[in-house]
């Protein structure tokens, strides 16, 4: 009878658990399939690559750049995007070049509110103190968990079944996905377990413990005359330059917007720009002039070759570029003035000086003290005689566009030419 009663018990138990795991199934099955429609824009397809990064073999030595051959030509390995400053990169295969890079590159841009004491005109000896308010750029130096936040670009599709001229993101002519973790407190209550619930979800569908649910918001690519109205131009900081940029912090949800102010940990208030396509920052220090252009050169919100570092595994993408280039010796490119890939022409402007933002992994958002920062004044420091210590890492280019209003084609295993050659001297934004 015993025996009887511990297999009907064993019975019993196996039966719970096989409905505990047929259960969590469903709840994954379910989950997958809201991300799915959460994550999907109607009437537009997802930009970028689709499979594995082009950088996935970076570590490789036949990416060291050494003991080449002659055969081997300088080939564009990896192309990168990063529509929001500061925050993931979208990696793609191809794109346009405009008169302010690559296409959606760097064109969104937190900003948190500072008081700060006003500058006084020259020859002001007042003793009084005047005090203002900006709206001034953040970035992963001082909010490394902007890292952490996730972007993608959907671009109108009229093969899509939902595609419609009127559906609201394909008249603003695509949109920014964007989300970012977030687990909400939760207590012994009917919200609370729903919380735990949907954190239980998350885990099982993502294989991984430390999984989070995800906020969601969208940003217009190029918002319509309509949706435009409800926006403001306003002054923002970015260093020295005070351009007038577009306020769209209107199209975060409040409650979305105070959970990504604590998620970033930011505690003045946050607010998000759209570069002003009728007024493009342009850039005179180290760029080509309008003559050697035919145009001033622009950029939206921009501010500033990894090999031979010295430090193990190193991800190249610390560093943010747009381009990365293999099959050439390590620091070649410090001495390039043009160069060309298919029909166009990059004015090699000059050498990009490095602050501490490489310190912090990509991966996980924490910001390391010391590297690769300390290890990049020891080996990269006193290179250009016009950035002095301060150390150079990559080059940032200007496209040598017909007209400003035109564009070509970058590709990814296209090849790129040096067409001159010369001496580079960095002009710095702050003198010491």
């Amino acid at each position: 009878m015993d025996a009887l009663l511990q297999s009907g018990a064993f019975a019993l138990i196996t039966a719970t658990f096989a409905a505990l795991i047929a259960y969590f199934a469903i709840l994954s099955f379910q989950f997958l399939k809201e991300q799915e429609a959460e994550s999907t824009v109607p009437g537009c397809r997802r930009f970028g690559l689709v499979g594995e990064s082009n950088m996935a073999d970076q570590y490789s030595p036949k990416h060291s750049g050494e003991n080449l051959d002659s055969s081997v030509t300088c080939k564009i390995k990896a192309l990168f995007i990063y529509p929001i400053k500061s925050c993931k990169p979208v990696e793609i295969e191809h794109n346009d070049v405009i008169l302010t890079g690559l296409r959606y590159d760097r064109q969104f841009c937190f900003t948190q509110l500072k008081t700060e004491e006003a500058e006084k005109d020259e020859g002001d000896l007042s003793v009084s103190t005047k005090w203002v308010h900006n709206w001034k750029f953040i970035t992963q130096r001082n909010v490394p968990r902007l890292s952490q936040v996730d972007v993608q670009v959907w671009v109108p599709d009229s093969s899509s079944p939902s595609y419609s001229p009127d559906v609201e993101w394909v008249k603003s002519k695509g949109c920014i996905l964007c989300s970012f973790p977030f687990t909400p407190e939760w207590s012994w209550n009917l919200e609370g377990l729903k919380t735990a619930v949907s954190l239980l979800k998350t885990k099982i569908a993502q294989c991984d413990i430390r999984a989070e649910p995800r906020l969601t918001f969208k940003l217009p690519v190029a918002p319509d005359e309509k949706r435009s109205q409800k926006y403001n131009r306003e002054v923002m900081k970015i260093w020295k330059c005070s351009p007038t940029a577009i306020n769209i912090t209107s199209e975060i949800p409040t409650e979305t917007l105070a959970k990504l102010r604590y998620f970033l940990g930011v505690s003045n208030p946050l607010a998000l720009f759209m570069a002003d396509p009728l007024n493009h920052r342009q850039v005179f220090r180290n760029a080509p002039t309008i003559e050697e252009a035919g145009y001033q050169p622009g950029v939206g919100f921009a501010d500033a070759t990894v090999k031979n570092l010295q430090t193990p595994h190193l991800n190249a993408l610390r560093f943010r570029a747009n381009i990365y280039l293999t099959g050439i010796p390590p620091f070649a490119e410090d001495d390039w003035k043009v160069i060309r890939s298919g029909n166009l022409d990059y004015h090699v402007s000059c050498r990009t000086t490095r602050c501490d933002l490489p310190n912090v992994d990509p991966q996980t958002g924490i910001k390391d003290r010391a590297e690769p920062y300390k290890t990049l004044k020891q080996t990269r420091g006193n290179i250009d005689k016009g950035a002095g210590a301060h150390p150079v890492l990559g080059m940032q280019m200007v496209p040598l566009l017909n007209d400003a209003k035109g564009s070509e084609e970058i590709r990814v295993g296209a090849e790129m030419k040096v067409v001159k050659t010369g001496e580079h001297f960095y002009i710095k934004l702050f003198q010491d």
